[in-house]
């Protein structure tokens, strides 16, 4: 079962998911830097995702996120996302 994004939690959901699922330090993630700088590639962008929709319910389609986003330009999509579902 899902539970709704609360849009003020939604950060530090995304930014715990992927430290965790993928061990990246939370530091890092919040740093400014790009997907590609973080060496985030489209694989692990597919299995984050899966992820995304699996634990926040959030369904994102083939392409929405890029390499080249920092987390705040995922957020966005991702909270464009979860509002119109």
């Amino acid at each position: 079962m899902t539970v709704p994004v609360a849009q003020e939690n939604l950060k530090q959901q995304v930014t715990t998911l992927i430290s965790e699922k993928f061990g990246l330090d939370q530091e890092e993630l919040l740093s400014g830097a790009t997907f590609d700088e973080l060496e985030i590639d489209s694989l692990i962008i597919t299995e984050l995702s899966l992820a995304l929709r699996k634990e926040l319910g959030v369904v994102l389609d083939e392409g929405d996120l890029k390499s080249s986003f920092t987390l705040d330009e995922a957020l966005t999509v991702i909270r464009q996302k979860a509002a119109a579902a």
